[in-house]
């Protein structure tokens, strides 16, 4: 008899001379694993690190990669910014606030190597109106002209009593027709707003960069932004937590709180996976443990023995450990992708276990001795263990030579713990077994009537399943082209979180995303050559290059800056600290009440009689709380602060923007140069998309069609790209390559096509309905579902190679095939895998809500193929069985 018709046999009588020996010495096995077990974990805990970089994801070697890091050496201060967005009450509170915010963070260097505000900064105040346009600098030196008289007034008393008398002054000229009505509606709307803040105990303050332009703030005007490089820690999980715990103390230091009117958001892609990774801790954590309890209830109704069930849990704890502790000999790290191989490892490693515990229950309940029953379990399921173990391995180390680093590891690390879980499930799970007194013998359960006529069918009908599931799977080709890989980052987050959210509100502004992308040019000349190419892209909306930097038309600008400066008094810093007695400002006030109700008798145009109704009642109001107040001046000074608290500011603002002078390459911010252009007279260019990159569509048309002119970019517009088309590469590579590698594995051992076209059958048509399902219910493929494909592989190849072997040698004469213990150890393996993911299937973060509806739906198809559509086949197509030689047979016993 050759031997390579008899390599399964002989594999199960290996395996049950080695059980057998274990359970002759069952304590000192146990012990045995326990210590490796404890060498393991300490190993682990001392050596084994996790990457939280995401640049541990991909290699090195990429083309996008090499060109990110060029760029990233010519400019270092832009690696890793994190992006903080304040929005204020005011524009000129978000100016204040942000310089504050910047100051404060650049001197904690242990955290912060520097935070630099685009476009802020003395330099840019001071040259504010040169960045205008002539047409937009001309207006505005118009209405500042309009405003002198007042802007004068309030420079000699800027306390409330001078508004007031200013204010009733200006309505009794409106009334005579001498001011325009329109003009006085922002300032009745701003003390309106002070003074119901006051009675609500609320912030306000009214902008005086509103009242003095004339027109509306847009939303945008009261808001900045400010880079922050950050001190990374990439030894640790959350590189950058330190630095976005810093930026939040000195914020909250700074008052910068939603009970001031101030919201700071962190955000950038440092700050995207911090918060992701707490998220998922938190979300995964609770799915986890009820997870754990499904697992635990699903094992005890399949084992039917407490016993069982805690022996397989700590079989599978101990291989989890020892499995680490190999991770931290070969890889020696974990990557943000790879930390997951407890999920692959716990999948997979308790069907190994059910397998074996569900046929030592039935040897048991038949009448076997303890000792018997383990030795037959081993030479019965062995071999199918050990098959099962060489596939599925081979399949994730087809993952090793992709350049998606982060699943290549889980590929190596999930490889060798299929090794681990082969040697604890046929090592410490059966000395565990054989701990204390042996269980009594029971009766066989009989099958219910239901389920036995529920496992005929498929082989009743076996021609009917077969058609149906030859219409399905064409049907579900049809769909596959329709498949997608979503592959924005942002997709698979909590969309509820703040650094989302305001990262997804950046994107869509276009023309300032910060999913932009940059060029270098050798020098100036060539930079805007390049650039003028760029901005003729219909996908471009602006490139800016240092020369931008520098104003259009500056000796015009200056004249009208000069003759603005000379209509506009100086600032007078102590007018606006004088003390006034409060009964003046009490009776200026009760002067703007009565012209006020003047101004209403003579009938004004609607929106004026809308605006001074509105104040004249929230007046009344508040000068009748005065006259009760027992601290008026504390009133007084409240209602003064929100109305003038930012006038000195921007009178301050408005003085050093007339003293501009000329700008030029040579006096730029050492900071902004720095960005723009490196020591050796290189000139970075910044491409700015014209749609919101939100959308797939427009990412790729963005990146493809600026790098036909500029084909060495960078940035993290074609970062998020190529990262995406990296991963669909690699898994369409590895898993190509795993299912031709199982394939000859199958065939050089069962030397049969039949046989192995049975398991792989099955797995395909699986593979169709999933992604097929995924396209019907609109579930993308994105990076946190892709661990999804290798477990389906090694769930789907493990169950088919289960099913085909018992099918190929009937231990126990029964010959429908779900009758069996194995085809019950796959059906509760299946469930327990659908346990351990189901739940996450309803987080908010939705790369785990992916994660757990399509396990949930490809678990299902598999146990659906491999229970209805493969039995079927087996039927028709009938795999060969062993050779049952006396021989052969006389080896099992003495086994």
């Amino acid at each position: 008899m050759p031997v390579n018709e008899h390599i399964e046999v002989r594999i199960g009588v290996w395996f049950a001379r080695w059980v057998g020996w274990v359970v002759r010495w069952p304590k000192v096995t146990t012990l045995a694993m326990l210590a490796l077990t404890g060498v393991s974990l300490g190993g682990a805990i001392n050596h084994l690190g996790i990457v939280g970089d995401t640049e541990a994801l991909f290699s090195q070697e990429l083309p996008f990669k090499k060109a990110e890091r060029r760029y990233y050496d010519a400019f270092p201060t832009l690696y890793e910014n994190i992006f903080v967005v304040v929005d204020a009450p005011t524009p000129e509170g978000a100016a204040q606030a942000i310089k504050s915010l910047a100051a404060k963070l650049n001197a904690h260097r242990e955290d912060i190597i520097r935070a630099y505000v685009p476009g802020g900064g003395d330099f840019f105040e001071e040259h504010a109106f040169l960045y205008l346009s002539r047409e937009e600098l001309e207006d505005l030196a118009d209405r500042l002209a309009e405003a002198q008289p007042y802007v004068g007034e309030l420079s000699r008393d800027g306390s409330l009593r001078g508004l007031a008398s200013l204010l009733g002054r200006g309505i009794r000229a409106g009334r005579e027709g001498d001011v325009s009505g329109n003009q006085l509606v922002t300032i009745f709307d701003g003390l309106d707003e002070a003074l119901r803040a006051e009675a609500e105990g609320r912030e306000y303050h009214l902008s005086w960069a509103e009242v003095l332009s004339g027109q509306a703030i847009e939303a945008d005007a009261r808001r900045r932004f400010l880079l922050v490089q950050p001190v990374l820690h990439h030894n640790e999980f959350q590189p950058a937590k330190r630095s976005i715990l810093r930026i939040r103390a000195v914020a909250k230091e700074l008052g910068l709180v939603p009970e001031n009117g101030f919201q700071v958001r962190v955000t950038g892609d440092a700050a995207l996976s911090a918060e992701e990774l707490e998220v998922v801790r938190d979300q995964a954590g609770a799915a986890g443990i009820a997870s754990f309890i499904l697992v635990g209830a699903i094992l005890l109704v399949a084992l039917r023995s407490v016993r069982l069930v805690l022996s397989t849990l700590l079989t599978l704890m101990v291989g989890l450990i020892l499995t680490a502790g190999v991770t931290t000999v070969t890889v020696g790290r974990l990557n943000m992708i790879s930390v997951s191989f407890a999920v692959l490892f716990i999948g997979l490693g308790v069907d190994f276990a059910i397998h074996l515990c569900l046929r030592y229950r039935d040897l048991l309940e038949s009448g076997m001795a303890r000792a018997d029953a383990l030795s037959a379990t081993a030479s019965n399921v062995g071999s199918s263990i050990f098959l099962c173990t060489v596939t599925t391995a081979t399949g994730f180390f087809a993952f090793a030579p992709t350049d998606f680093v982060g699943v290549a590891e889980l590929g190596i690390i999930s490889g060798f713990g299929m090794f681990v879980s082969l040697f604890c499930t046929l090592t410490l799970l059966p000395a565990l077994l054989c701990l204390g007194r042996a269980p009594r013998p029971r009766t066989l359960a009989a099958s219910s009537a239901g389920a036995g006529v529920l496992a005929a069918l498929p082989l009743r009908h076996p021609r009917l399943v077969r058609g149906a599931a030859i219409v399905l799977g064409l049907a579900g080709i049809l769909l596959l082209p329709r498949a997608r890989f979503d592959n924005n980052p942002l997709h698979v987050r909590d969309p509820s979180s703040e650094s989302v959210k305001a990262f997804s509100d950046l994107l869509a502004r276009g023309g300032s995303s910060p999913w932009s992308l940059n060029a270098v040019a050798p020098d100036l000349e060539s930079a805007e050559a390049l650039a003028e190419r760029l901005r003729k892209l219909d996908v471009v909306e602006r490139v800016v290059t240092v020369s931008d930097y520098i104003p259009s038309d500056q000796e015009a600008k200056l004249e009208i800056i000069e003759d603005v400066a000379m209509f506009l008094p100086p600032m007078n810093g102590e007018a606006f600290q004088q003390a006034v007695p409060v009964e003046e400002t009490w009776n200026a006030l009760g002067v703007v009440h009565v012209e006020l109700r003047k101004l209403l008798a003579a009938d004004p145009d609607p929106e004026v009689r809308r605006s001074a109704r509105s104040l004249s009642e929230s007046l009344g109001d508040y000068l009748e709380r005065l006259e009760a107040s027992h601290d008026r001046r504390a009133s007084l000074e409240v209602v003064a602060d929100s109305m003038l608290g930012s006038l000195p500011a921007q009178l301050r603002l408005l003085e050093a923007a007339l003293s501009a002078g000329h700008v030029t390459l040579e006096n730029l911010p050492e900071a902004l140069l720095e960005r723009m252009v490196t020591e050796d007279g290189r000139v970075r260019i910044r491409i700015f998309p014209r749609d919101d990159l939100n959308d797939n569509v427009a990412l790729a048309s963005f990146v493809d069609d600026v790098r036909e002119v500029v084909p060495d970019i960078a940035g993290s517009a074609s970062e998020v790209l190529e990262s995406g088309r990296t991963v669909v590469t690699a898994m369409r590579q590895a898993l190509l390559a795993a299912f031709v590698v199982v394939t000859i594995i199958l065939l050089l051992l069962w030397r049969n096509l039949n046989d192995t076209a049975l398991v792989l059958v099955p797995l395909g048509l699986a593979a169709v309905f999933t992604v097929a399902a995924a396209v019907l219910l609109d579930i993308p493929f994105n990076f946190a579902d892709v661990i999804v494909l290798p477990l389906l592989l090694g769930i789907g190849v493990d169950s088919g190679i289960h099913l085909v072997h018992r099918a190929r040698a009937p231990w126990d004469g029964e010959q429908n095939l779900l009758n069996t213990s194995t085809a019950r150890a796959v059906a509760y393996s299946a469930l327990t895998t659908i346990a351990s993911f189901g739940t996450l299937g309803f987080a908010s973060h939705l790369g785990l809500a992916t994660l757990g509806q399509l396990l949930t739906l490809g678990v299902s198809f598999t146990i659906l193929c491999n229970l209805v559509v493969l039995p079927s086949l087996i039927v028709l197509h009938p795999p060969t069985p062993y050779p049952a030689t006396v021989k052969t047979l006389a080896a099992i016993r003495k086994s």
